[in-house]
């Protein structure tokens, strides 16, 4: 595996290409193991029996990944800061060394622009009360045949997603366990398994789930609509075009909620971003330019551009002047209401609600 490293005397750096195979492990660069880790006290405790444990932090999350070094080789507990980070051959990964083991990882694309994730990830749990929350049905209540899913860190380490529960009694899924075809939006076929849980009366696709989502380029927090195309002793569900994903999501949602919006301001973003959701749901994604209305009927026009795949819009930097208007600090929530003027050049208003 082709490797290089950087330094400086207060923050080490390397960084690795990821080739195909890399879930499984990634070897630290020779000459940077030699000069910073080798013979380090927690490295030499490894020799003597017990791996050593290295900690990766990064700015896409407030979590802590443990992950064991064999040598110069991080194994158990790799995998699953890849699948957290929904990392991919061609991605390139920057590790930061903090000392005493502790590095910061920052994740670069093939295009070697910086990954930007729509949220960040929160502590997993294995309830199925969290799995149930990555889907929901789509469309009007006499259309059961549609769901929107969303790609996440859990769904994706587990190999798992929840079925709507209406969904899945509409379209006779429950009681039963069976292969499940998934198409993408080119007929291209995935084969899962269908598995009924007796005692909670869920329905989840296992063991094909992530396959689907890498293949057919998912990246975490993507939503995606799929329609059951086929129902039978074989069901088969198709990935809908990315038009259809907001017509369905127009028709599931109320206009009044369309409007609302809540976000949070971070310590740690430099940034502030309209999810895409609400974004395709308004039909503001060409739009170029907003107006802030404070709490005291004060405007500020503000620039929009795209800030991902996803659709989510970033907006420049008079929010900063915005938040601080309406007294929101850092680690506070507050809402926005979208107001749509009329007339000849018609413009959208952010308006401040309230903190939450």
């Amino acid at each position: 595996m082709a490797n290089a490293s950087a330094s400086s005397p207060i923050n080490p750096h390397f960084f690795q290409p990821l080739l195909p195979g890399f879930q499984s492990y990634l070897n630290i660069p020779m000459a940077f193991y030699s000069k910073h880790i080798k013979g380090t006290t927690d490295e030499g405790n490894a020799n003597a029996g017990d791996k050593a444990v290295v900690k990766l932090r990064s700015d896409a999350s407030d979590l802590t990944w443990e992950v064991k070094m064999d040598g110069r080789r991080l194994t158990q507990g790799w995998q699953e800061f890849t699948t957290s980070h929904d990392l991919r051959v061609g991605d390139i990964v920057i590790f930061r060394h903090d000392g005493d083991l502790l590095f910061h990882v920052t994740t670069f694309g093939p295009s070697c622009c910086e990954i930007q994730y729509d949220d960040v990830f929160h502590k997993s749990s294995d309830s199925d009360l969290e799995m149930n929350q990555e889907t929901r049905e789509a469309v009007s209540p006499s259309d059961k045949s549609c769901f929107v899913a969303r790609v996440t860190p859990t769904n994706l380490r587990k190999d798992s997603l929840f079925l709507p529960r209406g969904f899945s009694r509409s379209n006779g899924l429950t009681n039963r366990e069976c292969e499940i075809i998934l198409l993408n939006e080119y007929e291209k076929p995935w084969t899962a398994s269908l598995i009924y849980y007796k005692t909670t009366g869920d329905v989840y696709i296992r063991t094909g789930w992530r396959r689907f989502c890498r293949e057919n380029r998912k990246r975490v927090n993507s939503l995606s609509t799929f329609k059951l195309v086929q129902a039978g002793t074989k069901p088969v569900l198709q990935l809908c075009s990315s038009m259809h994903n907001r017509d369905c999501l127009r028709a599931s949602s109320s206009r009044s909620q369309e409007r609302f919006l809540t976000l949070t301001l971070t310590l740690r973003k430099s940034k502030l971003c309209l999810p895409g959701k609400f974004v395709w749901l308004n039909g503001i994604e060409n739009a170029r330019k907003i107006t802030l209305v404070d709490r005291y009927g004060v405007k500020r026009t503000t620039s929009l551009r795209p800030d991902n795949n996803y659709g989510a819009m970033r907006m420049g930097k008079e929010w900063r002047e915005f938040c601080e208007a309406n007294g929101v600090k850092a680690g506070e929530s507050f809402t926005l209401e979208l107001i749509k003027e009329e007339g000849e050049t018609a413009t959208h208003l952010l308006k401040f609600c309230t903190k939450v």
